[in-house]
């Protein structure tokens, strides 16, 4: 069987249908397979990614061919990706969450704590430039002072305030149509780029990055250009 890097299979219900996206990406020092799950109706389109990092691409190849076979068998067809994208998503799109990383390959010598830190320190920054949705800023609004005053960092905020889940209803409009580009599950620049290659280098993983206002510091201006250039190609 020919091997696939990237594989979308359907099954059709009575007024939706079924879907999973198998797709494979490259991060640091690790092959993350994406399983997508959601169904496709007329009008929207849900979604429900999940991560499986791999230390090698092959392994990650022979566990998405793996999985497509067994949705096979369950009478799921196989589609071009092209069917995905025929309507619109769902409102709501889920960026990250923690368990994704502490239930996946972590690594057993650190605190649990450690898988909010690098979505965490992208939170600070939604949070120090007024980019959180107008709910969050009503809700957690004590708490978002202490981030702003360096009181409280992003990942202590991430976990207490938001449960360790990023949501485009944590975020405004804009910062959501960025946060689709940046975080992207599909080409991840911010967690296997930004993050990765500038506060994680020469570190076993992203996760080994420490919770610190120094080290936000650092990727601060990263992110900051990196949403000035989107602002601008996007004409905004």
């Amino acid at each position: 069987m020919t091997k696939k890097i990237e594989t979308v299979v359907t099954k059709q219900r009575k007024t939706f249908k079924d879907y999973v996206h198998l797709t494979i990406t490259e991060g640091h020092q690790v092959y993350i397979l994406n399983v997508i799950k959601g169904r496709l109706y007329p009008d929207k389109k849900t979604m429900n990614p999940t991560y499986q990092p791999y230390p090698a691409k092959q392994e990650a190849v022979d566990r998405l061919n793996a999985l497509a076979d067994e949705l096979r068998a369950k009478g799921f067809v196989e589609e071009p990706t092209g069917v995905l994208f025929q309507i619109k998503e769902k409102e709501l799109y889920v960026f990250d969450k923690a368990k994704w990383h502490y239930e996946g390959d972590f690594p057993q010598e650190l605190d649990v704590f450690q898988a909010y830190v690098p979505t965490g320190m992208f939170v600070a920054w939604v949070i120090k430039n007024d980019l959180s949705s107008k709910r969050s800023r009503k809700r957690d609004l004590p708490d978002i002072e202490l981030v702003k005053r360096d009181e409280m960092t992003g990942a202590q905020f991430f976990r207490k305030n938001w449960d360790g889940v990023l949501t485009s209803n944590e975020l405004s409009d804009e910062a959501d149509a960025f946060a689709r580009d940046y975080l992207n599950i599909h080409n991840d620049i911010y967690t296997a780029t930004d993050f990765a290659e500038i506060l994680a280098a020469g570190l076993s993983t992203i996760y080994h990055v420490e919770d610190t206002i120094e080290n936000y510091r650092i990727i601060e201006p990263v992110i900051s250009e990196r949403y000035r250039v989107w602002k601008r190609d996007k004409q905004i």
